[in-house]
């Protein structure tokens, strides 16, 4: 039987890889409860429509060829924390970042509160680097 903490970073790994890699949709609305907000969302509005808009609609087109590698995830409450990265060619401006067609890293460190098996809330560090 999973404890609380696996069962939270399995939902946790798989809106990393089926919704912020591979855009499924089905995924996201699955996950991300209908209250949720993104307390350090980078356009301002933190709700779920602009944190999904903001995958699909900023990340995806700078970087259309988004990979996800996860160093570790550590689970603890209702909370797990996530130190991850994004890599992509940077094909389309992004953060204050223009395109330059080169490989670029977007390090991340995530807390994701959820409950019920649901986003609930998130945080996040960020560290864009360009090569």
């Amino acid at each position: 039987m999973q404890t609380l903490s696996e069962k939270n970073k399995a939902v946790v790994r798989r809106f990393n890889e089926e919704f912020l890699v591979k855009k499924d949709l089905t995924a996201f609305e699955e996950i991300v409860a209908p209250d949720f907000i993104n307390h350090t969302a980078p356009n301002g509005n933190g709700d779920r429509i602009a944190t999904r808009d903001f995958i699909l609609q900023l990340l995806h087109p700078a970087m259309p060829d988004l990979q996800l590698e996860i160093f570790d995830m550590i689970a603890e409450d209702d909370k797990v924390v996530t130190h991850k990265a994004f890599t992509g060619t940077l094909s389309g401006p992004f953060m204050g970042h223009a395109a330059t067609g080169k490989k670029a890293t977007l390090r991340i460190i995530d807390i994701v509160q959820l409950k019920d098996g649901l986003y609930k809330a998130h945080w996040s560090i960020r560290e864009m680097i360009t090569l």
